[in-house]
């Protein structure tokens, strides 16, 4: 196997064209990496017919295989091979690695959910809180500015993985994937908007990427009322829905609410770092954390 670095166009174009014969995830597209990583490259077999995306970062001379912000997981593209060698071939270029996978490797752990076509079923939880939305209408234009403002004031600092650091990011994201195949749902009441939410969309799913509401609209069904837009949307394409999955037991339940069902992913982890390296980390965790 071989690691190609994805510092050219070529390159990133060489993988999108394995990412889309093989109908992988949008986590695997160049442009969503683009957005995501630090820095990425592409383990290949050697006849480069398979491979795996691998975003990461260098800290103190040390490469280090991780998860960015926003992306779920990385998946083996291509004809599956034994995960030992693949797991063999990460080690030797990665000395640590803390990375979610999907496709390719043993899966347990991790959890997201999904909906076939066809497959809503919505339980009296859904009905309950579709039934307090009536008021709502959905409607389909981007706002990305509105959506960013009300992401940082609703979930900023009280969802993992959202603050002043990350939400750059998110903001890239959306705008690298506008007018292609980046959607934008909004909740109103009357003339007031009152949240949405992003779906990005390929070939065969559409994933919910992130959305919310006011407070007062969430009370009221909204985020259930935005959800179902979406599904529907997907059902209407013929495409599954992923909605963006999460370990959380009421996001999940809320997802389940509409028929979902739970698919798993695993994350892989080692540090195989020099002896002073870990020493350094273990130093300044600590320091972190006081």
């Amino acid at each position: 196997m071989q690691l190609i670095q994805a510092n050219s166009d070529e390159v990133k174009k060489q993988w999108d064209k394995l990412v889309s014969l093989h109908g992988a995830s949008v986590f695997s597209e160049s442009i969503y990496l683009d957005a995501t990583a630090e820095n990425w490259a592409v383990l290949y077999t050697d006849d480069f017919k398979s491979g795996i995306a691998c975003p990461f970062v260098v800290k103190g001379g040390v490469k280090i295989l991780v998860t960015p912000f926003f992306n779920r997981y990385m998946e083996w593209v291509g004809d599956l091979i034994p995960e030992e060698g693949i797991m063999e071939a990460l080690k030797k270029e990665f000395p640590v690695a803390d990375l979610q996978v999907g496709r390719g490797f043993s899966l347990n752990q991790q959890m997201y959910q999904k909906l076939a076509p066809g497959k809503l079923k919505l339980n009296q939880q859904a009905k309950r809180s579709l039934n307090k939305s009536t008021e709502y209408t959905v409607t389909r234009e981007e706002d990305i500015s509105s959506m960013m403002e009300l992401v940082r004031n609703e979930l900023s600092n009280r969802i993992h993985g959202i603050n002043e650091q990350t939400l750059p990011i998110l903001e890239d994201l959306v705008t690298r994937y506008r007018n292609r195949r980046m959607g934008q749902f909004n909740l109103h009441k009357e003339n007031e908007w009152l949240g949405g939410l992003w779906i990005l969309e390929n070939d065969s799913t559409v994933l919910y990427l992130k959305g919310t509401t006011t407070e007062e609209a969430k009370k009221s069904g909204g985020m259930y009322k935005l959800m179902l837009a979406a599904i529907e949307y997907a059902d209407s394409k013929g495409k599954v829905f992923d909605f963006g999955g999460s370990n959380v037991e009421s996001v999940r339940r809320f997802n389940l609410n509409f028929g979902a069902e739970d698919s798993v992913y695993s994350r892989l982890s080692w540090n195989n770092a020099p002896f002073w390296w870990k020493i350094v980390k273990l130093i300044r965790d600590k320091w972190i954390k006081k």
